[in-house]
């Protein structure tokens, strides 16, 4: 019996209490000293929660320098050194002035030549307005003539004529009458036995003599009243139309002479304008022979396609008009053009500060404020950085004169700042279909815990439920055996 009882004393401590120590070491004593390191409390901190982005710097206001004269007559004498710093007002580029010279030289020559021609053809207008003005003043004047002969011929000369012409026949009459009557009281006497025969004679003489008067006096009357009087009327009236057609002519004649004067005026002050215009913009084109800054910056040149070859331009090119020649960044007010994941685009908004470092000067921090955000999403297939992505641009405060356009910038956007809650680092909380949870170390097991969180960063999460402070979780998923519990 007791040797029984002592071979099992023996097994149980040769065996069973092996087994318990090898156990108990898996389950408690791995837990406490295995998961150093690997365990972590749920405690209250605070926290920024950041859209961290990477992109490139690039100048706030750019401009391509090409040449503004037409065609292609611009050769490149002289040109700024590729990526030389400029100031405003610095030479950049300078074309052959010569042709340009030579042009504005004789169109000053036939500007001079036109104005005297307009200044000519001023005076000619000024002459045939005057002579068109005597002109119709001359044929007023014979139109008024015309009408004052008619009015004195119908009114004064013919009415007198007829009268006078009347008044003789009158005369002729009366003594016509008067010595017929004395010749019939000669015949009278003779009758009466009284002869008076060289009385009778010379009375019948007389009669036939102022007989032959009468009908003279009678015919010229009736000659000019019924036929010349008539006839000096029309030719009067004729007249009288006949100024009035001369008159009307000349007013159209005169008309059309100024208008044809005016024509030839405005004709060669047309010239004038158009020799005008060409000799600005030969002044112009010669001006535009240098180009200068319009601001300071890094003058770039630009490739593109010149005689056969994609290259930048050198001295001898020729250029054409609005051919780009360089591009002119103003590094004086820089810019970080990045973009920003979709899902972090409701966390920024304009006029939001940032915070900007350049890896080339990694010491350097720089403040900026968002300036723009882009309304269309754009898909990117990089390594890491699939799905939808916004552009952003940043402005950068104050001035660094180490910035260029192309440097590799970092930016990281201020959106939240959590203040004091319950937190958990991001690797201790993992993910499910229907929601969160963490593995609570309790006793040396751990309990798969279903939690609810909160806003978060890159290296926090807030949690909401499920935890209490000073909890203590695991930051890596345990092996499945230490796992004894799910809460729900």
């Amino acid at each position: 019996m007791v040797k029984h009882y002592l071979k099992r004393i023996c097994f149980i401590l040769c065996v069973v209490i092996p087994a318990a120590l090898f156990i108990s070491g898996r389950f408690i004593g791995s837990g406490a000293k295995d998961q150093d390191g690997r365990i972590t409390l749920a405690v209250k901190r605070s926290f920024d929660i950041e859209v961290n982005t990477i992109g490139s710097l690039d100048a706030a206001r750019s401009h391509m320098i090409s040449s503004s004269i037409r065609g292609d007559q611009g050769k490149i004498i002289d040109l700024v050194a590729d990526g030389a710093r400029v100031k405003k007002g610095d030479i950049l580029v300078k074309l052959d002035s010569a042709p340009f010279a030579e042009k504005v030289s004789g169109l000053q020559g036939d500007v001079e030549t036109f104005e005297s021609a307009v200044e000519a053809k001023k005076q000619m207008l000024e002459w045939e307005k005057n002579k068109v003005e005597r002109d119709i003043k001359t044929a007023e004047f014979n139109l008024t003539i015309a009408q004052l002969d008619k009015e004195k011929l119908v009114k004064g000369d013919g009415p007198h004529e007829i009268a006078q012409l009347s008044e003789n026949a009158e005369n002729a009459k009366e003594n016509l009458d008067k010595y017929r009557l004395y010749l019939n009281s000669l015949n009278d006497l003779k009758k009466e036995g009284y002869d008076y025969p060289s009385e009778i004679s010379l009375a019948r003489n007389k009669i036939k003599e102022l007989d032959e008067k009468y009908n003279s006096a009678r015919q010229k009357l009736e000659s000019y009243r019924d036929h010349i009087f008539p006839l000096l009327n029309q030719m009067a009236t004729a007249k009288i139309e006949k100024c009035e057609q001369d008159l009307i002519q000349t007013k159209k004649c005169g008309a059309s002479e100024i208008a044809q004067a005016i024509a030839e005026a405005e004709a060669t002050k047309s010239k004038l304008a158009t020799i005008k215009g060409a000799l600005k913009q030969a002044k112009a084109d010669l001006e535009n022979t240098t180009i200068t800054a319009p601001f300071p910056g890094i003058a770039i040149l630009y490739k593109t396609y010149r005689n056969g070859e994609n290259r930048k331009p050198r001295i001898g090119d020729y250029v054409l008009q609005n051919q780009p020649i360089l591009y002119l960044p103003d590094i004086s007010a820089m810019v970080v053009r990045t973009q920003v994941r979709e899902v972090d685009l409701y966390k920024i908004t304009l006029n939001q500060r940032a915070d900007i470092r350049v890896d080339a000067y990694p010491g350097t921090l720089l403040k900026g404020t968002i300036s723009f955000i882009g309304s269309l999403a754009t898909g990117l297939h990089k390594p890491g950085m699939g799905g939808n992505y916004f552009a952003v641009t940043i402005m950068i405060d104050g001035e660094d004169i180490r910035l260029r356009p192309g440097m590799t910038a970092r930016a990281s956007i201020l959106t939240d700042q959590v203040k004091n809650v319950l937190a958990l680092p991001r690797q201790a909380v993992f993910e499910q279909r229907n929601g969160a949870y963490c593995y609570k170390y309790e006793g040396g097991w751990f309990k798969k815990t279903v939690i609810g969180t909160g806003r978060h960063n890159e290296d926090y999460i807030e949690i909401i439920s499920g935890l209490n402070e000073a909890d203590k979780i695991s930051l890596v998923k345990p092996d499945p055996d230490k796992i004894i519990l799910v809460d729900s």
